[in-house]
């Protein structure tokens, strides 16, 4: 009975593929299958790596420049390249620049510019960039004069409030008689306000809105003929509409 469960063993062990716990060769004769041999791990360092493409390049500055773009290979930095040129080609003709020009403004200038662009040797993405920063910059300068003038417009009539008192009204009144017996439009009005400012030119036509209703300016060919009144501001306002009416 003994002999025969060390048979089973044997022939289980078999079966398992193992070697009997006594290294014989089992109670039937038969030799047991050898052990297979563990697999060998190659080396990390065994396999040959291929140099990059640009590790051929001997200037080792401009090799060192190519390596940190990161370019994949040569197509890609020839890519890059071409790329670059198209953007920073200087253009054959001034006429291709076409500068921006603001709206209602005059493109003379723009013309000019283009051809210091060119003669710079500036590309034409680069000088619309600057054209367009310079009208930005230009039309902010514009917008900052135009609201100093407005406010200092503001300080100047309230002046002549405080000056003129309960007058004022009547005193403004007289100044827009004025301006209405010379006809002068917006645009004069505004010429003569950038010169003298808005209180100034208030005065000015006050003064002449005076004159009329006293009967001391008389228009050229009125009744008085060509006289010409003694009042400077007067006299100034007939240079400047030879051709009010009464």
């Amino acid at each position: 009975m003994h002999g025969t469960l060390n048979k089973r063993a044997l022939f289980a062990r078999m079966l398992r593929n193992e070697a009997p716990s006594d290294g014989g060769q089992g109670g039937n004769g038969a030799t047991p299958p050898a052990e297979t041999p563990p697999a060998v791990t190659p080396p990390a360092n065994s396999q040959t790596t291929a140099p990059a493409w640009h590790e051929s390049i001997e200037d080792e500055g401009l090799r060192k420049f190519i390596e940190g773009k990161g370019f994949k290979g040569a197509g890609d930095a020839a890519k890059a390249l071409q790329d670059l040129e198209g953007k920073t080609a200087v253009p054959d003709s001034v006429d291709a620049y076409q500068l921006p020009v603001p709206e209602g403004q005059d493109k003379a200038f723009s013309q000019v510019a283009a051809g210091w662009m060119h003669k710079a040797g500036i590309p034409v993405a680069q000088a619309q960039t600057l054209a367009a920063a310079w009208n930005q910059h230009q039309a902010e300068q514009q917008q900052a004069a135009d609201l100093a003038r407005q406010q200092q417009g503001e300080r100047d009539v309230s002046g002549l409030k405080k000056e003129w008192g309960g007058e004022y009204d009547a005193n403004t009144e007289l100044a827009r008689r004025a301006v209405r017996t010379f006809g002068a439009d917006e645009q004069t009005l505004e010429k003569i306000s950038q010169a003298l400012g808005d209180g100034e030119t208030l005065r000015f036509f006050h003064r002449i809105g005076k004159h009329l209703g006293e009967g001391t300016l008389i228009p050229a060919g009125g009744e008085r003929g060509n006289a010409q009144p003694a009042d400077p501001e007067a006299a100034r306002a007939a240079r400047m509409f030879p051709s009010m009416k009464k």
